[in-house]
C-alpha cells in the first residue's frame, strides 16, 4: 500500500514539476524582453552587479542624471524612460519661444518679400515704358539726323553751283552740321541712359531671383487686353 501511494506521488510530482516548468517557459516567452528593450535606450547603459542580491542600474552616457538602481531591470528601464521624458519636455519647453520667434520672423519676412515684389514690378514697368520712350526718342533723333544729312549735301552742291550765295550756304551748312553734331551728342546721351536703365533691369531680375530662392512666387504677367482666355 506504501509502495502504491509512493509511485503515485512520484507521477504526481513528476507531472506538477513539468506543468510548472511548461508554465514558467511560457510565461517568459510571452513577457516583454526586458534584455531587448534597453537597445531602445541609447543613451543609456545597463549593468548588473555580482553577488547574492544583484542589482541592476541604468546610467546615462551624457548628463548629470543620477544613475537608476533596482532590483528589477524592468523597474530600472521605466525609471530611464521617465529620465528621459523629463529631459526631453526640459528641452521642449526651452526651445518653444524660439521656435514662436522664428514663426513671427517668418511671417515679417514674408510681408517685406510681398511688398519688396510688389515695388520691383512696379518698378520694371516704369523702366519698361521709359525704355520704350527713349527707344521712340532714338528713332526720331536718327531720322532728324538723316534729315540734317540729306539737306547738308544738298547745301554743298547749291554751294557748288552758286558762288555768289556760297559763303551763306557754308555758314548754313556750318550750323547744320553743328546741329548734327548735337543731334549725335543728344543720341550717345541716350544711348547711355538705355544702357543704365538695361544694368538697372538686370539687378532687379537678380534681385527677383533672390526673392524667389526665398521662398517669393514670381507674379505672372498681366494677360494682354483682349486675349483673355475661354
Amino acid at each position: 500500500m506504501t509502495t502504491k501511494i509512493s509511485k503515485i506521488m512520484v507521477v504526481f510530482v513528476t507531472t506538477a514539476s513539468v506543468a510548472f516548468l511548461g508554465i514558467a517557459l511560457g510565461l517568459r516567452n510571452l513577457g516583454p524582453n526586458w534584455l531587448e528593450e534597453t537597445q531602445n535606450l541609447e543613451d543609456y547603459s545597463f549593468t548588473r552587479s555580482e553577488g547574492e542580491n544583484p542589482q541592476w542600474t541604468a546610467t546615462r552616457r551624457a548628463g548629470s542624471e543620477s544613475p537608476a538602481t533596482s532590483v528589477s531591470l524592468a523597474n530600472v528601464i521605466a525609471k530611464s524612460y521617465d529620465t528621459e521624458t523629463r529631459l526631453n519636455q526640459a528641452i521642449v519647453t526651452e526651445i518653444s519661444p524660439q521656435i514662436q520667434q522664428l514663426k513671427d520672423r517668418i511671417t515679417q519676412l514674408a510681408a517685406l518679400i510681398e511688398a519688396d515684389e510688389k515695388g520691383i514690378t512696379q518698378r520694371e514697368e516704369q523702366l519698361a515704358l521709359e525704355l520704350q520712350n527713349i527707344g521712340k526718342q532714338i528713332q526720331d533723333l536718327s531720322t532728324d539726323g538723316e534729315r540734317l544729312a540729306t539737306q547738308a549735301v544738298e547745301i554743298r552742291a547749291d554751294a557748288e553751283r552758286t558762288r555768289e550765295s556760297g559763303m551763306r550756304l557754308s555758314r548754313q551748312r556750318i550750323q547744320i552740321e553743328t546741329d548734327q553734331f548735337r543731334l549725335t551728342q543728344q543720341k550717345r546721351h541716350l544711348l547711355d541712359l538705355v544702357y543704365q536703365m538695361d544694368g538697372v533691369l538686370q539687378r532687379l531680375r537678380e534681385r527677383e531671383q533672390q526673392l524667389i530662392k526665398q521662398g517669393a512666387v514670381a507674379p505672372q504677367p498681366a494677360a494682354p487686353a483682349g486675349n483673355s482666355s475661354t
